[in-house]
């Protein structure tokens, strides 16, 4: 069954199609380095996480590429308000995004390509834009001229800004031909960073930093374009027009993926509504794979809400796939209907993913399984252990490692914790409950003792 995503471009779900196949090119808008990363930036990257190793999966070669915005007006005034230099913020905050990715377990990208690194790719952009005609000069810097791109608005369907709309850098100027024409480099201004140029000194917008970037690792067009929904228009909607119109070639993209809004309390998450939550403040809160099943047991197209109340949803399933796992009989022999209910549901997962990756649907069909294999008489042998392998591979959101403990060993941590809750040393006691939990063990405390049981996968 081919592979079928859903292109905002056309508005339809296609089958897919990279132009070198097996080859594919992906480009995932990265973040810009100002701040810490969100929890909004971790659902989209670990959703692109996945669909990278998907595609690898299904036997393509992908070659996943993200950009890192380190020149932008909001590190310069982060920076201002610091007492920094702009390179120092960004340097500072693009270690700590690295490092929150590796710790989520996103592995995929194979290049992060840094703004500062493609200056002479940008001007020679800019320089095509203005032998096109397409750019004009004011007295801040260049800017692109929409009325000279009829087609502006084919990847959004419209070409005026709304609320929802993520929209960080206003290019203002009175004298701008048209209300919506952005900056292509921005003259120089004291105390940013800038760059002597055939431009005039002066730094890149936001937008050409992007499409400089994919031009240099895929030429003017290539296969897959990803990033979260907010960011289809303006600023995707601006990499169309400057690229197709520099390059003379369409589409820049061929499949365009955007992934919904990570909400609290209904509300999109933001520094300004107070519900801003850090990836470092999330995961001190809980586990990466019980935050990487929560965002994977959404589909991608979808906003989801995040709450403690996702959280304990998504540890709860995990950990009944978990218990599972460690209820395998490696040694066993399979029967035929064993093997063959552990190879159908693969198939039948698979056909989900197939489906424009549709990872509820497949986990729906991986549950159903284990419901069906624990009403047999037979164990679970080693065709369901490669089917938990994997499910795994794809997902990176379970513990597969760990042993059913002895009971004789959980009667003596059982005992241990109740004699530390009687000298109050609570601090020990919860540690051995939240270690006794992972183990897929429930503890049920009473004015007569602590009783357990193993959870039911």
């Amino acid at each position: 069954m081919p592979i079928k995503v859903h292109n905002t471009l056309t508005g339809r779900t296609e089958e897919f199609r990279p132009e070198r196949q097996p080859e594919v090119r992906m480009f995932v808008c990265g973040p810009t380095v100002y701040g810490p990363s969100h929890v909004g930036h971790a659902k989209t990257y670990t959703q692109f996480d996945f669909i990278a190793r998907y595609l690898e999966a299904s036997g393509y070669t992908v070659t996943y590429l993200q950009n890192i915005t380190d020149v932008d007006d909001k590190i310069i005034r982060r920076a201002r308000e610091e007492g920094a230099r702009p390179e120092e913020i960004a340097d500072l905050f693009e270690k700590q995004y690295l490092e929150d990715m590796a710790a989520l377990g996103n592995t995929r990208v194979d290049v992060h390509a840094r703004a500062h690194d493609h200056i002479d790719a940008i001007v020679d952009q800019v320089k095509r834009l203005i032998e096109r005609g397409h750019a004009y000069r004011l007295d801040d810097g260049w800017y692109f001229d929409l009325a000279s791109f009829p087609a502006y608005g084919k990847l959004s369907g419209r070409t005026d800004l709304r609320p929802e709309d993520s929209v960080s850098r206003i290019d203002d100027h009175a004298r701008k031909r048209n209300p919506g024409d952005f900056a292509l480099w921005k003259g120089r201004k004291d105390g940013e960073p800038f760059w002597e140029t055939e431009l005039g000194p002066g730094r890149p917008g936001w937008h050409i930093e992007d499409t400089a970037i994919t031009e240099t690792f895929f030429g003017p067009s290539y296969d897959l374009h990803g990033g979260a929904v907010d960011l289809v228009f303006p600023h995707h909607e601006a990499e169309v027009a400057q690229m197709e119109a520099a390059s003379g070639i369409e589409p820049l993209a061929r499949y365009w993926m955007h992934t919904g809004l990570l909400r609290v309390d209904g509300d999109k998450m933001s520094k300004s509504a107070g519900n801003f939550l850090t990836i470092r403040d999330a995961l001190s809160r809980t586990d990466f794979r019980t935050l990487r099943y929560a965002f994977l047991s959404q589909h991608y197209r979808s906003s989801m809400e995040l709450s403690d109340s996702t959280l304990e949803q998504a540890r709860g399933a995990r950990r009944r796939i978990e218990n599972f796992a460690r209820t395998i009989d490696s040694a066993h022999t399979d029967s035929p209907a064993n093997a063959a209910r552990a190879t159908d549901t693969w198939k039948e997962m698979r056909e989900h993913l197939d489906d424009d990756f549709d990872t509820p649907g497949a986990l729906a069909v991986l549950f159903q399984f284990i419901r069906e294999q624990n009403r047999t008489e037979e164990p679970a042998g080693p065709s369901a252990l490669r089917l938990i392998e994997h499910v795994d591979k794809l997902f990176g959101a379970f513990e597969l490692t760990g042993t059913v403990q002895p009971d004789s060993e959980v009667e003596g941590l059982v005992k241990e914790r109740d004699q530390m809750r009687a000298e109050k040393r609570f601090a020990e006691a919860d540690a051995i409950r939240d270690r006794l939990t992972e183990q897929g063990i429930t503890l049920e405390d009473s004015p007569d003792g602590t009783r357990w049981r193993r959870d039911t996968p």
